[in-house]
């Protein structure tokens, strides 16, 4: 096989949150690469990847054919169908996994994984947050939302997934709850929300704030617009981030502004796992109407990453 290309990105076509950490780790590690968007063939799409890696070596490359026939350099892999590209390919090509692959990690070269998909091995990585490319140096908070009054508290909504649905009952707590904080407590009086809806979050729910909210200064993305995130990051004095959220929750503590994590009733251990780490480290706090208006540590996995695969050589110089 010919190899013409240092490097391919291989996510799961419709997944945006993996697009982002897989290629937040392929542009400030190798500069340069190529998308490669992954929707394989019905017959093995929803293989497991136990069962996969014992495939013919004939039936794997047909499963992966429409990639071409050159092989790159490098295979960053996330996601349950990329996995089994970096399957098919891993005796061609050097493999980076990102989160848990669902099969041994000794199939590949590295896997990157959260600390929360509770994976070890010589070849692991552990992170404590998604990683994902925002650089709080590089933000620059928009013009028309600087009349807000402070404090400025952006607030990050999720959305329904398969983890939980987003119910209006909790739209309407969430709401009283962000009104409380500005009227009660004395860190926020006088100050305003800036508020951005995820594409997952329920028309509904904004509804809901509209009626709920006022009396307050607040600011919500109509989803029509150009979403201001990340860019608002910079100009807040505090964040709330919906639970449901783990990519968000990574972001916004990379600020190193208060981060308040508000609750919204997801049992799954790996996100009790993943927001422990964060509040025993004091990255964040569990949402409180008595929270105090201060600065946390600055959670930046991506750098660490990249130091790590540049000290492990897995490219060849």
């Amino acid at each position: 096989m010919q190899r013409k290309t240092k490097a391919w990105v291989c996510v799961d076509k419709h997944k945006l949150g993996t697009w982002r950490q897989a290629e937040a780790l392929a542009c400030s590690w190798l500069k340069t690469y190529e998308r490669k968007p992954i929707c394989l063939p019905i017959w093995c799409r929803w293989m497991p990847p136990i069962i996969f890696k014992f495939l013919p070596d004939f039936l794997k490359k047909m499963s992966v054919h429409e990639l071409g026939r050159e092989v790159p350099e490098i295979i960053i892999a996330a996601g349950r169908q990329a996995i089994l590209v970096a399957l098919a390919f891993r005796e061609s090509a050097k493999t980076v996994i990102l989160m848990n692959p669902g099969v041994s990690t000794k199939n590949f070269d590295v896997v990157i994984a959260p600390v929360h998909d509770n994976i070890t091995g010589e070849n692991v990585v552990i992170t404590e947050g998604a990683l994902h490319g925002i650089k709080n140096r590089q933000l620059v908070f928009p013009s028309y939302l600087k009349n807000y009054s402070k404090p400025r508290i952006a607030v990050l909504l999720g959305g329904n997934s398969i983890h939980g649905d987003y119910q209006e009952h909790l739209a309407i707590k969430m709401a009283d709850d962000l009104k409380t904080l500005l009227n009660v407590n004395p860190n926020f009086m006088g100050g305003s929300l800036i508020i951005t809806p995820s594409r997952r979050t329920p028309p509904s729910w904004l509804k809901i704030f509209e009626k709920n909210l006022k009396g307050i200064s607040y600011w919500i993305w109509d989803q029509k617009s150009e979403n201001p995130y990340p860019d608002l990051l910079k100009g807040v004095d505090a964040i709330v981030v919906c639970q449901d959220s783990i990519s968000m929750a990574s972001e916004a503590c990379i600020t190193g502004k208060l981060v308040l994590i508000y609750p919204t009733g997801i049992k799954k251990s790996k996100f009790n796992v993943f927001y422990q780490q964060l509040f025993a480290k004091g990255y964040a706090q569990p949402f409180s109407i008595n929270a105090a208006l201060k600065n946390s540590p600055v959670l930046n996995e991506l750098d660490k990453v990249v130091t790590m695969l540049e000290k492990m050589k897995i490219l060849a110089t």
